[in-house]
């Protein structure tokens, strides 16, 4: 019978190990905060941006062209924030399952652009888009259901990789794998992501500085989540 933990546990275990260590965390965290930041205010931007053009001067080859070179530099940026994001979210998965892990913060949002196979979480990061915008044609409710059953993807690449077994599995396996983990699973997934929404409430109110404490906190508590759900596997 599957013991999971509570979402009280899982919050109280995160607290537990910030308990003095904030410095390391927030240093940890800092910077795929700002990205977050910074990402969401350039969509925002970009929905409201609006071309004006005369009818008798529109010039298709133009527009194509800056569509394009548009989109390439948003892609490159992207895998960019996501690479960072990713060594400082496995990096906290780390220090999970070792309280008294030494390492050091700044560095650790780095680790990923050292490995030679950082392009494969770039791919996975692109299947990841491609199966939910699938999805998501048929109703908005299945892709949210989707992206929640690969939201444990990364850090089953990381778990793989760091036993040694990633030479036995494609880069969808990793997917399946997720997807496998999380049946039963989802709704425990969302409602504790729903149990964050008072601290985001938080953020807004304290004019974004809340969060750099809120943003760790929430991150090591859904690293949390992914070591109770293997601990749990049958």
């Amino acid at each position: 019978m599957n013991t999971y933990r509570t979402r009280a546990q899982l919050k109280g275990e995160v607290k537990n190990l910030l308990s003095g260590r904030w410095k390391s965390a927030i240093a940890l965290y800092i910077i795929p905060l700002i990205l977050a930041v910074v990402t969401n205010g350039y969509g925002n931007s970009n929905s409201g941006v609006h071309f004006e053009y005369d009818i008798s001067n529109f010039d298709i080859a133009r527009i194509s062209r800056y569509a394009a070179s548009s989109g390439i530099i948003s892609f490159i940026l992207s895998a960019i924030f996501l690479i960072i994001t990713l060594s400082a979210s496995f990096r906290g998965l780390d220090w999970l399952e070792d309280p008294d892990l030494t390492f050091d913060p700044w560095k650790s949002n780095f680790t990923y652009f050292r490995s030679p196979d950082w392009w494969q979480l770039i791919f996975i990061y692109v299947i990841i888009g491609i199966f939910t915008f699938l999805w998501a044609l048929l109703l908005v409710i299945p892709g949210i259901i989707k992206s929640i059953a690969y939201s444990q993807t990364y850090f089953v690449y990381k778990d793989y990789n760091d036993r040694g077994l990633a030479d036995n599995y494609n880069l969808t396996d990793y997917i399946t794998r997720s997807r496998k983990l999380m049946v039963g699973n989802k709704w425990r997934y969302f409602v504790l992501q729903l149990s964050f929404i008072g601290w985001w409430i938080l953020g807004c109110i304290t004019i974004g500085i809340g969060f750099i404490w809120i943003y760790p906190y929430y991150k090591l508590t859904m690293a949390n989540f992914y070591r109770d759900l293997v601990a749990n596997e049958k």
